[in-house]
């Protein structure tokens, strides 16, 4: 039996809880069915007022009462010294064996600590803005020092480094050397294949137009304003084109940016939609378009794939993995040639997808890197 510690910024209050990264999720759901795995999930922010509860096979302590709007600084690190509290009790009657930060920053350094402290093996997993630094927009963990100072400390107590894209163990490179890349271990978050099965869903018959679908929130480094610039270009083919567009856009930048180039006609702002109803709306999809400055994985485009649709993306994630349809980030151009050449070849012929990207694999996958890494402790 392997006893195995989660520790995450943020985990779910309950199974219909999909605020987060629906991917961790699904991971913890199918490594916790683990007759060999005992599963406890430390999350430090998130949720709020629930300290302790099951999901599923695991055990879930949390920390903090305060929104994220409200989460300062000496908030924070009460809710580490919380945690501390609690692994030393729970680490006293069960020993655990290893230890899995998700996100390289604020809970890495948590777990590097911790790791250090009980000479328990450390896997750190790059989740989101570890690596990126846009300073034009304000984005990435990159451009805070203290930040910088966490992953970095995070990386050196580790004993593999996780990354989820080709991109980012390439993107690592840049700010460290070889004793921090040569621990990073390609392994993306797995597709719940038996959600994103195109044959569960009927496509619905419509007018002679292309649909394009995007999953996305409103803010700077999803770069919609290149999306919508390549969408006009795409208009002048396409003149019924249409997008749909989901995912919050609170301040109306994209309804507005539209409206701006004359396609309000062309978009349709759809805000959040419920993870499990995502499957549905690709159905009905021509094409997955992405256009971000920056992603460490994207699992909408894998989701996408899963379900049979053409992807066509930035360079950035696993969009390079899987996809022949790139182009480089800022490039409305490109991107609009890309969306008119998978329009024109709806069928993509996804190479191995199921082997490389389903749940079931993946989760394999981690598993026996527990394994590893405990045989060679």
């Amino acid at each position: 039996m392997i006893n195995l510690a989660w520790i995450i910024s943020g985990f779910y209050a309950d199974e219909n809880d999909f605020g987060g990264v629906a991917a961790i999720h699904n991971l913890a759901k199918q490594v916790s069915a683990n007759p060999d795995i005992s599963l406890t999930v430390f999350a430090l922010y998130y949720p709020l007022g629930k300290s302790e509860f099951n999901l599923y096979n695991a055990k879930v302590f949390t920390f903090n009462q305060y929104p994220y709007a409200e989460l300062t600084w000496i908030r924070k690190l009460n809710a580490w010294r919380e945690f501390r509290k609690k692994f030393d009790e729970v680490n006293r009657s069960r020993e655990f064996d290893l230890i899995h930060s998700f996100w390289a920053a604020e809970p890495g350094y948590v777990a590097a600590k911790t790791s250090s402290k009980y000479n328990i093996p450390l896997i750190a997993n790059i989740c989101g803005g570890e690596l990126a630094c846009f300073p034009q927009i304000n984005y990435g963990l990159q451009l805070n020092y203290r930040q910088r100072h966490f992953i970095k400390k995070t990386f050196a107590a580790a004993k593999i480094i996780v990354s989820g894209s080709e991109f980012i163990t390439k993107l690592a490179g840049k700010y460290f050397n070889e004793p921090v890349t040569g621990k990073i271990r390609n392994l993306p978050f797995g597709v719940d294949e038996k959600l994103f099965n195109p044959a569960l869903y009927q496509k619905s018959v419509k007018a002679d137009k292309p649909l394009l679908i995007n999953i996305a929130h409103s803010v700077p480094v999803k770069a919609h304003k290149d999306l919508l610039k390549a969408l006009g270009i795409v208009k002048q083919t396409y003149p019924n084109v249409l997008l749909q567009s989901y995912g919050f856009d609170e301040h109306n930048y994209i309804k507005d940016t539209a409206k701006q180039f004359g396609l309000e006609n062309n978009v349709k702002v759809n805000g959040f939609i419920d993870y499990k109803l995502i499957p549905g709306a690709m159905r009905n999809a021509d094409v997955f378009v992405l256009s971000s400055l920056y992603e460490s994985q994207n699992m909408s485009m894998l989701e996408a794939a899963f379900m049979g649709l053409p992807v066509v993306s930035t360079d950035v994630g696993v969009a390079r993995e899987i996809t022949p349809y790139i182009s480089k980030p800022g490039d409305h151009a490109s991107l609009a040639e890309n969306i008119i050449k998978a329009i024109n070849s709806p069928k993509p012929g996804y190479k191995d997808l199921h082997e490389r990207f389903s749940l079931q694999s993946t989760s394999n996958k981690f598993t026996k890197m527990y394994i590893n890494v405990l045989n060679n402790f």
